[in-house]
């Protein structure tokens, strides 16, 4: 993935990324603590903030104001990222240096001016929290995937299909077949042009027809 400014790279891949950013548990070092815990790595550098915070002497407000801050969500490429996601996925792809700079009040600056800013390098108070920051890309499969597992990803997360069956040829990806309920009261004429490949069933309980099955074949 490459980078301009903030991090570009394509829907799915950044998708992947965010996703083990924001929910898979990794181990960390709770600065306030020195003890270890499990926490999503967002998770985790947003403790290490608001205790960096702390130490600053900010007060109970002024952290609370850096957390809104920081939290605040923006879209980029039609994907919504927190001001702190944008900055770490900077930091993990792109190597970037990022400073976070704020005033006593909590709110964030764009650069050093006048007196009582406090700066926290980011990339380095990751490395504390998450010991071996640079090696975590690997340890999370973060790497992009191609394009033919992004697609069956995509059919896997779709909430319509209720069984989604990945089939390989040769070794290689090579098609889904997908399982969706349909109402009952759907024609079967409509059903059949929503695919081009599919096979339809319907399914009876004490001789009543409850719904319609269809697995829709698609290629990767």
């Amino acid at each position: 993935m490459k980078s301009s400014n903030h991090v570009t790279a394509n829907q799915a891949p950044l998708e992947q990324l965010l996703f083990c950013l924001r929910n898979k548990e990794v181990d960390c070092v709770l600065l306030s603590s020195d003890q270890n815990a499990s926490l999503s790595f967002i998770n985790g550098i947003n403790r290490a903030i608001q205790y960096q915070a702390s130490e600053f002497q900010l007060s109970e407000a002024a952290i609370q104001e850096l957390s809104s801050s920081l939290n605040e969500q923006t879209s980029k490429n039609g994907i919504w990222l927190s001001y702190l996601e944008r900055q770490v996925l900077d930091i993990l792809v792109s190597e970037k240096t990022v400073l976070l700079v704020f005033n006593k009040n909590g709110k964030l600056l764009n650069e050093l001016k006048g007196v009582g800013c406090f700066v926290i390098h980011l990339a380095e108070l990751m490395k504390e929290t998450f010991p071996g920051t640079y090696q975590l890309a690997k340890e999370l499969n973060l790497i992009a995937i191609e394009p033919k597992e992004s697609k069956a990803l995509d059919f896997i997360h779709n909430k319509n299909y209720h069984s989604v069956k990945v089939i390989k040829r040769k070794g290689q990806l090579d098609r889904v077949e997908c399982e969706e309920k349909m109402p009952i009261n759907k024609r079967v004429i409509d059903i059949m042009r929503d695919a081009a490949f599919q096979s339809i069933s319907i399914n009876q309980e004490d001789g009543k027809a409850v719904h319609i099955n269809r697995v829709v074949k698609q290629k990767l």
